[in-house]
């Protein structure tokens, strides 16, 4: 999904690098400045200056969710607008869904530097390309034809190979799923010819339990244990 950037005078006033950590930020949701330190290799004085400028002319914003606490940073409307994102819409924050906001967007920043022939899409953007083909890219298929959006679950990432149709479903998993769910969800993932591979990011004791699962429902084939984004665990208790 490239981005269509708009052309305006607003828009031109940004740098090119200004753009494209705008970009970034809309792609992924809600991230940290650390994130963006991590994906752009540039320093800290360097990145939150930007990010000043950004929010200055109102396309980041800065959430604040718990006192004396760096926050997240998400695009505004008018900066999904100017990055050619206008297919999302801007992220909505919960903090129950922060830690794993952390955890995805700390795995893209460190493993999008590192692709060369393949496309990461997140969650955002996987639902958007699904919505725009009205039928399952790398989502798992867990309910009847019947049930539409209802029987899918979807990943956290899609990481498409380019000129291939196969794709690579990319979990990142911070709590322990029942097995039963675990198992209906590889199953899924089976059930869906485009999915090559199925890549868990978890702990040990989490891993543990998803392979049992996956020996279960004979998915052991398409499997990957990976661990998580190495900043994640310690940015969830960081302070400025």
């Amino acid at each position: 999904l490239p981005s269509r950037r708009a052309a305006t005078p607003w828009c031109r006033m940004l740098t090119e690098r200004d753009m494209t950590i705008t970009e970034w930020i809309g792609r992924q949701g809600a991230v940290r400045a650390e994130h963006v330190m991590t994906r752009f290799s540039i320093g800290r004085t360097a990145t939150y200056r930007r990010l000043h400028e950004l929010a200055e002319f109102g396309l980041v914003r800065r959430h604040r969710l718990l006192y004396n606490d760096g926050g997240l940073l998400t695009a505004t409307a008018e900066g999904l607008r100017c990055a050619g994102l206008d297919r999302l819409t801007p992220a909505r924050l919960s903090l129950a869904l922060v830690p794993h906001m952390i955890a995805s967007a700390a795995l893209a920043a460190e493993l999008e530097p590192q692709l060369a022939d393949e496309t990461l899409l997140s969650d955002r953007e996987h639902r958007a390309a699904e919505n725009a083909a009205g039928q399952p890219i790398a989502s798992a298929i867990t309910g009847s034809q019947r049930d539409g959006w209802r029987g899918l679950h979807r990943p956290d990432f899609a990481l498409v190979r380019r000129d291939d149709d196969e794709v690579i479903a990319v979990e990142v998993e911070l709590t322990l799923k029942n097995r039963t769910r675990l198992e209906r969800i590889l199953r899924g993932y089976l059930r869906n010819q485009n999915v090559a591979v199925v890549r868990y990011h978890a702990a040990p004791p989490i891993a543990d339990a998803v392979q049992r699962a996956a020996r279960a429902v004979g998915a052991d084939a398409i499997l990957e244990l990976a661990p998580l984004p190495s900043t994640s665990a310690s940015m969830t208790r960081r302070r400025p």
